[in-house]
C-alpha cells in the first residue's frame, strides 16, 4: 500500500478537512440513503472524514486505514466531533473473517483505492470488499481519472496554501510506472523548508475494474463522473466514481 505517513500531519490542512465535512455532508447522506445503508465501511479512511461524517448521519461505521499515523490523526477528530466510531489498521485483501456479510455499504472514496499498487492486490481487495458485503450491497469507490490526465499530460492535481503551508500534488508518468507527488513548502521567517513524498500507484482505468469486479462475482458494474451518480463519466471527467452491486 501506498504510505504518506511522513505526511500525515499535514494532511487536514493540505484537505482542508474542515471544509470538506460540511462540504461532503450532503453527498454522503444521499448515498446513504439512497442505498439505505446501515451499516458501513469506510476502506482508506486516512484522517477520517467519510468516517465521521458516516457515523454523524447514524451510520454504524468502521473506518479502515492502513497508516497507523493517520488513524490517530481520525480518532483525535473524531473525539472533537463529539464521536467515537471504531477505527482499524486493516489492509484492503485482508479485512477480518468476523466481517463476512457485515456491511450494507463499502465506501473507498478519495482515490485511496490506487494504494493497492499491483493488479494482483486490486483483484483481491475487490474481493474482500465483496466478501465483508451484504447480499445486495453496495461498493461506492471515488477515483481520479488518471486515463484523463494522461492523455492530456496533466501534471499538477492540485495546489493549495493554508496557513504558512504551500500544498503541491502531482503526477509522474513513464511507461511502466505512475507515480503520486505531495511536496509540502513551509515558510517561516523567509526561510523555505519542505517535506516530499513520492509514491507508485496503480493506474486504475475502466475497463480494468470492470473486468477485475466481474472475476470477483460483482452483479452489477457501473461508472459515473461524480459521487452524487448523476453525471456520465467522460475522458475529461476528473473523477472516475465506480458503483458495484454484490
Amino acid at each position: 500500500m501506498t504510505d504518506f505517513s511522513t505526511i500525515a500531519k499535514y494532511y487536514d490542512l493540505m484537505t482542508g478537512f474542515d471544509r470538506r465535512l460540511v462540504r461532503e455532508f450532503g453527498v454522503i447522506k444521499h448515498l446513504v440513503d439512497k442505498f439505505k445503508i446501515a451499516r458501513a465501511l469506510d476502506a482508506g479512511c486516512g484522517t477520517g472524514v467519510h468516517t465521521i461524517i458516516l457515523a454523524k448521519i447514524g451510520v454504524d461505521v468502521v473506518g479502515v486505514d492502513s497508516s497507523p499515523e493517520m488513524l490517530e490523526i481520525a480518532r483525535t477528530n473524531a473525539l472533537k466531533e463529539g464521536i467515537k466510531p471504531p477505527f482499524c489498521r486493516e489492509y484492503f485483501e485482508s479485512l477480518p473473517a468476523e466481517w463476512d456479510e457485515s456491511f450494507d455499504g463499502v465506501f473507498c472514496l478519495a482515490n485511496s483505492l490506487v494504494g493497492v499498487q499491483t493488479a494482483e492486490r486490486l483483484s483481491l481487495s475487490l474481493q474482500a470488499f465483496h466478501r465483508v458485503l451484504k447480499p445486495g450491497g453496495h461498493v461506492i469507490i471515488q477515483l481520479l481519472n488518471l486515463a484523463g490526465f494522461r492523455r492530456l499530460n496533466r501534471r499538477i492535481i492540485k495546489v493549495s496554501s493554508e496557513q504558512n503551508l504551500t500544498f503541491v500534488r502531482f503526477l509522474d508518468f513513464d511507461e511502466l510506472d505512475t507515480r503520486l507527488n505531495i511536496l509540502v513548502l513551509e515558510h517561516e521567517l523567509g526561510e523555505v523548508r519542505h517535506t516530499f513524498s513520492s509514491q507508485s500507484i496503480l493506474p486504475i482505468m475502466p475497463e480494468v475494474l470492470s473486468a477485475t469486479a466481474r472475476i470477483n462475482h460483482y452483479s452489477q458494474i457501473q461508472f459515473f463522473g461524480d459521487l452524487a451518480l448523476v453525471e456520465a463519466v467522460t475522458p475529461d471527467s476528473e473523477n472516475l466514481v465506480a458503483l458495484l452491486t454484490r
